[in-house]
């Protein structure tokens, strides 16, 4: 065990969930987390990128100062989803402007994509993301990386909490419209604050919905937690929005897994983590990994074997990967460009 401060930062599509990983030189580990509100989205301006790595990352001194009284090395590993080739420029010159503002023994941070984060800082052969965006990584045993969807929504973000939010408000929406008092449109109503005699102010939020702000994708997800809790009591419109948005990723996950692996490895064994709140969802779930395990089976003559790994956040790959930073890490840099991170010593 090396002594020093290993912070993983886990920024998603809504929020952002940050890990503190002290280990002393007595061989003592001690941890902290907290939550922010702000997102190094893909929906955020580029421009905007240093402000809010600044405000995510404010309150990690003090979390380091009470959790270690030494003088110990900081490593930090940023994980967004708002991260890709065309925004590499902005992540540097966010990390070189905060970075030595946190803590003065801070020693090298770390930035990439959210998908490829979980997929290094795993170990896994493929890892599935599903929240407010979507995205799938496979990496077979020649280690090369091959990537489906995670292109923000206009073309993807398969069965994501996006698409299963829009749809569901659609579907509430025509039922206002023909006058059904559906579990879906109660629901809507609840989601966000709106009475049920309230006609116009119904009629404003799906106005307001339609503003193209960074708002814009979490706000319209932020109703897919109730969708899934309906179809988990049984209301059928829900669940058939909600399977079939499970459905859609399993889709693209197989594809890419059958594309990518062959028989022999398949039949050995694969290893794939899911990742983010739908996945975090029993309904959802079960649709996804029953779909996905038919489709990797039909037309295979040998046995396919598929282990799952569940992670609530990314938050413990982006620690494994700021201890990775203690070490030579010419292999990470050598990556494709559309996986490569940026990796900044101070």
């Amino acid at each position: 065990m090396t002594a020093g401060v290993y912070v993983g930062v886990d920024s998603g599509g809504t929020r952002t969930n940050v890990e503190i990983v002290v280990e002393d030189d007595r061989g003592q580990i001690r941890r902290s987390t907290y939550e922010s509100g702000d997102s190094l989205s893909g929906a955020l301006e580029h421009a905007l990128i240093p402000k809010v790595l600044g405000r995510v990352l404010a309150p990690l001194s003090m979390q380091i100062d009470e959790l270690t009284d030494g003088d110990l090395p900081t490593y930090i590993w940023v994980s967004a989803a708002g991260y890709t080739p065309w925004t590499r420029d902005e992540f540097n010159t966010a990390i070189l402007e905060v970075g030595p503002t946190l803590h003065h023994r801070m020693v090298a941070i770390g930035a990439a994509n959210d998908a490829v984060s979980l997929l290094l800082g795993s170990g896994a052969d493929g890892i599935i993301i599903a929240g407010t965006g979507s995205s799938v990584i496979v990496r077979p045993a020649d280690g090369a990386m091959y990537q489906a969807g995670g292109h923000e929504w206009v073309a993807c973000d398969y069965g994501s909490g996006f698409w299963i939010g829009l749809e569901a408000i659609r579907r509430a929406f025509r039922d206002y419209e023909s006058g059904a008092e559906s579990v879906l449109l109660q629901r809507l109503r609840e989601a966000y604050g709106i009475r049920s005699n309230d006609h116009r102010g119904l009629i404003s939020k799906m106005r307001d919905l339609a503003i193209a702000d960074p708002n814009m994708k979490g706000e319209i997800a932020r109703f897919t937690a109730s969708v899934c809790g309906a179809a988990e009591r049984g209301d059928l419109a829900s669940q058939n929005l909600v399977k079939a948005a499970a459905e859609d990723l399993a889709d693209v996950a197989s594809v890419a897994v059958r594309r990518r692996f062959t028989a022999e490895e398949l039949s050995a064994g694969i290893r794939l983590v899911q990742c983010g709140s739908l996945l975090n969802n029993l309904f959802y779930r079960s649709a996804f990994e029953g779909q996905i395990e038919m489709r990797l089976r039909s037309g295979f003559d040998q046995r396919v074997s598929v282990t799952w790994d569940r992670a609530l956040t990314g938050s413990e790959s982006c620690v494994n990967m700021a201890r990775r930073l203690r070490q030579p890490h010419l292999d990470i840099m050598r990556l494709p460009v559309e996986f490569r991170p940026s990796i900044i010593q101070f």
